[in-house]
């Protein structure tokens, strides 16, 4: 039996929002960046989900990460597991083991960059230097705003109507860190059904909504759950510029997805 809908979507979130964001550890951790930088080579990631195969492969080019849908035959390691259920589990931290074919020492290698994503639900209490506190907020907002525009993309129903029925329009979030305005920065658009998620301030056209964080430290208690949202806005953590309706329905999917992932 194959896997259902649910357990389905959450895997390609995994694939085309949470892998792609290991391009943000291999920058920005100096021990990652250190191990990956001479690297060259192709990672088959994936499950069996009843006659197929659900997979991702990424590939490794001296510090810089492509992802791509599907299996790679000629992949240099594949990870396999005999579930998709059992897949999800071990990327939301449980246990569970893939079968393995290929070079087995890239194994250890890889398996520390995965481990890695692991900063985006770790604790703020364990983390224990300023970069850390700095690439869990980053790694965070990267990540879902690319799962915004996959869930929409990958077909959720709701999530479809929702960018429908909206001209073009920019959901902006930023974060401040000290007197440096917009240090962390990423962005949601959608525009008639079309999604698109992207790093930096988007320059051609004002948000409808900003989500503005005032503080590394803000943004990690909102992020980290220390805090419902309204409750950050209240102790100046956050403050939202823009539609509050529109907010909250982004809130909501954010809330979603994270349920599913974390």
């Amino acid at each position: 039996m194959g896997a259902n809908a649910t357990e389905r979507m959450t895997a390609k979130l995994f694939f085309t929002a949470a892998f792609p964001t290991m391009q943000v550890l291999l920058d920005d951790d100096p021990a990652l960046h250190e191990k990956f930088r001479d690297l060259q080579a192709s990672v088959q990631f994936g499950a069996k989900d009843g006659g197929e195969l659900l997979a991702c492969t990424m590939h490794f080019d001296n510090g810089k990460l492509t992802v791509t849908d599907g299996p790679d035959p000629s992949a240099d390691l594949a990870l396999t597991f005999s579930s998709v259920e059992k897949m999800n589990a071990l990327l939301k931290g449980g246990l569970a083991m893939p079968s393995l074919r290929g070079k087995l020492s890239l194994l250890p290698k890889f398996l520390t960059l995965l481990l890695g994503l692991k900063i985006m639900s770790k604790p703020n209490s364990q983390l224990k230097t300023p970069g850390e506190r700095e690439l869990k907020v980053k790694a965070s907002l990267y990540m879902i705003t690319r799962a915004l525009s996959k869930y929409n993309k990958l077909g959720d129903p709701d999530m479809q109507e929702f960018c429908l029925r909206q001209p073009e329009r920019i959901y902006q979030f930023a974060v401040d860190k000290g007197e440096e305005k917009n240090y962390i920065a990423c962005y949601f658009r959608v525009d008639q059904g079309k999604s698109k998620s992207g790093h930096g301030i988007y320059q051609r056209r004002s948000p409808f909504v900003l989500f503005h964080f005032f503080s590394i430290e803000g943004a990690l208690k909102v992020l980290g759950g220390e805090v419902e949202f309204v409750e950050g806005v209240e102790k100046g953590y956050v403050e939202t510029v823009g539609s509050p309706e529109y907010a909250c329905y982004l809130n909501d999917y954010m809330a979603i997805i994270q349920g599913m992932m974390m």
